[in-house]
């Protein structure tokens, strides 16, 4: 049986993070209901697996230890859904001036949530008997791209902030500060949850804080890290009026060829 321990330090935050990630879901779904800009609805369904991915994790620490490695399965496949969808805006936004590479980076996406997909299912073949040596790399490949798409897209909108101004500036900046901090988060999820599964060992994943060692701890600060991102990105979008802002002379600029 779950302790308060967990409840307090684990269960309550992750359902904050839940919380905080539907609202911001909310917010860009109802201005893509306005607008019925596919970028906004990408960033919108972004938020909605994130919403999953904190929800998940808040059910894997009210549960049993024997079912936990699943529901960690499970969350990985929607966390690479969610990178997925970070493409998908990326390449709406920035259609007409992505070089050729910039085209191939969904299906490496796609390879990493199969890989993911093939190790929830049967993960007595792929992950405990296997070694995770093309996982690993699959999953490199992914980061990679997905890093490469925030630098991209921060040095693109930091080329057009000037012809912006009122609250269609402050949503571009808004946008780029959301991809610089997710450029350094995504980096210390990776490294941490990668960390935490080597040192760990996949048998001894868990939930129960009386057993935790150090890198348990180090993996446990990506919580209050989202948490504070997802409520500075809910309280930003709410000060901006969005029926103020001309969503496709935004990406018409965002997306013009001329660098």
């Amino acid at each position: 049986m779950v302790g308060w321990v967990e409840i307090f330090i684990l269960a309550i935050p992750l359902f904050l993070n839940a919380s905080l990630s539907f609202l911001n879901f909310v917010v860009f779904f109802s201005n893509y209901r306005q607008k019925e800009e596919n970028t906004m609805l990408h960033i919108a369904i972004t938020f909605f697996c994130s919403t999953l991915i904190f929800f998940l994790l808040f059910l894997a620490v009210l549960l049993p230890q024997s079912v936990q490695l699943q529901f960690f399965l499970i969350t990985n496949i929607v966390v690479w859904l969610l990178f997925l969808e970070v493409g998908n805006s990326y390449l709406s936004a920035f259609l007409n001036r992505s070089r050729e590479i910039e085209r191939y980076l969904l299906p490496i996406f796609g390879a990493a949530i199969g890989s993911a997909s093939l190790v929830a299912i049967k993960p007595d073949i792929y992950l405990l008997t296997i070694t995770l040596n093309i996982e690993l790399i699959v999953y490199l490949m992914a980061i990679v791209s997905l890093l490469y798409i925030f630098i991209q897209a921060i040095v693109r909108i930091n080329l057009v902030l000037d012809q912006f101004e009122g609250e269609e500036l402050k949503l571009l900046e808004l946008t780029q500060l959301t991809f610089f901090l997710g450029t350094c988060c995504i980096g210390f999820t990776f490294i941490t949850c990668f960390l935490w599964l080597v040192i760990k060992g996949v048998s001894n994943l868990s939930l129960d804080i009386t057993t935790w060692e150090l890198i348990d701890w180090i993996t446990f600060l990506n919580l209050p890290m989202y948490a504070g991102i997802l409520l500075g990105a809910l309280l930003r979008s709410l000060k901006i009026d969005f029926e103020q802002i001309d969503v496709p002379t935004i990406l018409n600029v965002l997306d013009s060829p001329q660098e």
